[in-house]
């Protein structure tokens, strides 16, 4: 009984549109429609997606139908990169490698963080760390930078220069001379820090033998300068801060001595151990203040930080920064500082090797990121591709074409038969008609 219900199958033979106008329109139609069809489908099938590594977050692709449809935006085709608690990291000045201690506040695990190209200028040094031994010549700086974001994120890196004759206690040199010897600027910074090395070895030599060889023969302390980032010393009014102008200031505390005889004494900072607590005196604050100096003024060149209190970048400040002359005290000879000597160089005005240092541009970090960029695909695919692809939405294209022409052509004349039985004129075709299926 339902079979009754439905209407009969019909299909139509043939159907001739006898208006030349129409036709020619139609063919026209027809060649530019698989044209523009074949075009489009190279840009939307003739290219595949390709996994490229680059070393730029915003490195983006172009290509000709860019000019039709908006390119995509920097920063969207590649993903950032995740650096973990351990793993080491240098920055496009390539002075110092620094190996990451702690994040607060991970966003990507438990223990990593995004990066996604981001400038440094939230980074700055929070803490130095100081260690000097004349039984082995040996000096080294812990130097700990933070950086500092939103939402309570904290990133702590750290990077140690050490100094010895010894070749196993020599620690790693920077970054570029051990690359490269052929950069004048970092052999210049590795000339200045072994000299002040020798500044504080030959102070701590002097006093030891000014007391009969029984004075200290190592120290150590921690420095903590100002935390003054380019983000924090430059305002967004303009304004910039002292920490930004006036030269740095270091707070030093937690100083430890060992004498000849092995006896530790500390100063005021920490509880009491001996009668007589230790004092940084004149003796050993002086060199120790210049090859902090030196060190705190390479990092934020590293970090990319622009501050004018930098002696290295802005020699006028110099005499401001640096100690010249150590002062005679205890027995121990007055001395002028190697270091001092060194950075002369710099504003001499003459042309040498040690011009002013500058500072490269914001620091970002080097790293690697996944692009997932585009590429044409071989000529034997791409040509099969669009073929195939351009001739199912032609063909899907003109199948409705050709029914919205009839019905519409056929309802202007006037003579839409429903049942199909009528020409185009109105007369009986036997091209024209529909056959019917049997019952």
């Amino acid at each position: 009984m339902v079979h009754r219900l439905l209407p009969n199958i019909e299909y139509p033979v043939a159907h001739e549109f006898e208006s030349k106008l129409f036709n020619r329109l139609a063919y026209t139609t027809a060649f530019l429609s698989l044209v523009v069809l074949a075009i489009a489908n190279v840009a939307l099938v003739g290219y595949e997606p390709n996994v490229v590594l680059s070393s730029n977050f915003n490195d983006t692709q172009s290509f000709w139908f860019h000019s039709f449809i908006r390119p995509p935006k920097p920063g969207t085709l590649c993903d950032p990169h995740v650096f973990n608690v351990g793993e080491s990291l240098v920055t496009n000045a390539s002075i110092f490698e620094w190996k990451i201690l702690a994040i607060t506040r991970p966003n990507a695990g438990k223990s990593g963080i995004t990066y996604n190209g981001a400038t440094l200028d939230n980074c700055d040094v929070a803490q130095m760390g100081f260690f000097g031994d004349i039984r082995t010549w040996n000096l080294e700086i812990n130097a700990y930078v933070a950086c500092r974001g939103l939402d309570g994120l904290e990133v702590i890196a750290i990077t140690t220069l050490a100094f010895s004759p010894l070749p196993g206690r020599r620690g790693p040199i920077l970054r570029n001379v051990r690359i490269s010897d052929d950069d004048p600027l970092n052999t210049n910074l590795m000339d200045m820090l072994v000299a002040a090395t020798d500044d504080t070895g030959y102070r701590v030599w002097n006093a030891f033998l000014a007391s009969n060889r029984t004075g200290p023969v190592a120290i150590s302390l921690e420095a903590y300068p100002q935390f003054c980032p380019a983000s924090v010393g430059v305002q967004a009014n303009g304004i910039t801060l002292p920490c930004y102008n006036e030269p740095p200031q270091f707070n030093l505390t937690a100083a430890n001595v060992i004498a000849a005889n092995f006896e530790l004494s500390q100063d005021t900072s920490f509880p009491p151990t001996t009668d007589t607590p230790f004092v940084l005196d004149d003796r050993f604050r002086p060199p120790i203040t210049n090859i902090l100096h030196l060190a705190l003024a390479a990092i934020r060149i590293d970090l990319g930080n622009p501050s004018p209190n930098n002696f290295l970048t802005h020699p006028e400040v110099l005499n401001q920064t640096l100690i010249a002359v150590f002062p005679a005290v205890s027995g121990i000879p007055s001395l002028g500082s190697r270091l001092y000597a060194r950075a002369l160089l710099i504003s001499s005005g003459s042309e040498s090797d040690f011009d002013p240092f500058r500072v490269p541009g914001p620091s970002t970090v080097q790293a690697v990121y996944v692009c997932r960029f585009l590429k044409r695909k071989s000529t034997g695919n791409l040509v099969v591709t669009v073929f195939v692809t351009t001739a199912g939405m032609f063909t899907s294209a003109w199948a409705f074409f050709i029914l919205v022409a009839r019905y519409v052509l056929s309802k202007r004349e006037g003579n839409f038969n429903q049942d199909g039985k009528r020409g185009w004129h109105g007369e009986e075709s036997g091209g024209a008609n529909l056959v019917r299926l049997a019952k």
